[in-house]
């Protein structure tokens, strides 16, 4: 009778599909040197970006050197660019000097009502563009809540420039105010009784010391407020409107201009993107 010595071997065939997926993943968690978990979270990082690029890509791949040229040179697209930076200089300057005092006072006091406020305020975040804009006609209309001190003042607001800069105004304030409000929060609060220590004042104490630790939040919070209302279509189109000119953006002519002819507005749409990215991409830069 034999004895057999050592361990039992194991007899069972291994498929050599295991045994190659394996060593494919082992391949790359040595090469890589990552778990699994990281693999995951890389893979799926990768198809955001992946989905992204590709979803802008698509309108660069569909259009041309001299499709570009041509939408550029037209008149109508010169003019819609300078509705569209007018309008959001003016109402980003509106923002800053609306945002920044709303955001030190909500910073500093924290109670309920401070909090509902804060609510209110954010609520053109979610408030669907359409009914952004019928709020504004309700608002600043001939038949709105405020139409007996406008018609008084003889003002006429729906669909003049007036009207394209409260548009922007209203969406743009939301973002602004939050990230600046968030970079106020972060400055430890013994920065600021150490200030009042030596005597400074209310204004010394926003201007010398809370605006300056805060610059990243106030540049980002009026990039993002800008590339917001860029993007503004439903509102500008019902309070506002679309007249070339004079209330037309460059978000607006993307969207009539699709109705005639789907390659300009695509040249169009690139015109868009490049024009108000490339401020972002050189700010991003120098923040890093």
């Amino acid at each position: 009778m034999e004895n057999n010595i050592g361990p039992k071997q194991n007899t069972e065939a291994i498929s050599p599909d295991i045994i190659l997926e394996n060593s494919f993943l082992d391949y790359f968690r040595n090469y890589l040197d990552l778990d699994l978990t990281q693999m995951i979270l890389f893979f799926l990082a990768g198809v955001n970006v992946v989905f992204v690029i590709l979803i802008i890509a698509s309108l660069f791949l569909s259009t041309s050197i001299e499709g570009l040229v041509t939408t550029v040179n037209n008149i109508n697209t010169l003019m819609a660019i300078k509705v569209s930076i007018l309008s959001i200089l003016i109402s980003i300057t509106i923002t800053v000097l609306v945002g920044v005092p709303f955001s030190y006072v909500v910073s500093q006091n924290r109670s309920r009502i401070n909090k509902v406020v804060n609510m209110f305020i954010k609520l053109p975040l979610v408030m669907p563009p359409t009914v952004a804009g019928l709020a504004l006609l309700l608002t600043f209309g001939n038949r709105g809540i405020l139409s007996d001190i406008i018609n008084t003042l003889n003002l006429n607001l729906p669909f003049t420039f007036t009207a394209l800069v409260i548009v922007q105004v209203f969406v743009m304030l939301p973002l602004f105010t939050q990230s600046l409000k968030n970079g106020f929060e972060a400055i430890d609060e013994e920065v600021k009784e150490a200030a009042m220590v030596f005597g400074a004042e209310e204004k010394d104490i926003l201007f010398k010391i809370y605006l300056p630790l805060s610059i990243k939040p106030l540049l980002t919070g009026i990039i993002m407020s800008c590339l917001r209302a860029a993007g503004e279509f439903g509102a500008t189109m019902m309070f506002a409107g679309n007249l070339s000119g004079k209330t037309q953006t460059l978000s607006t002519a993307i969207y009539i201009m699709a109705q005639k002819d789907l390659s300009q507005s695509i040249a169009l749409a690139v015109v868009l993107i490049v024009t108000f990215s490339l401020p972002l991409i050189i700010l991003e830069l120098k923040l890093k």
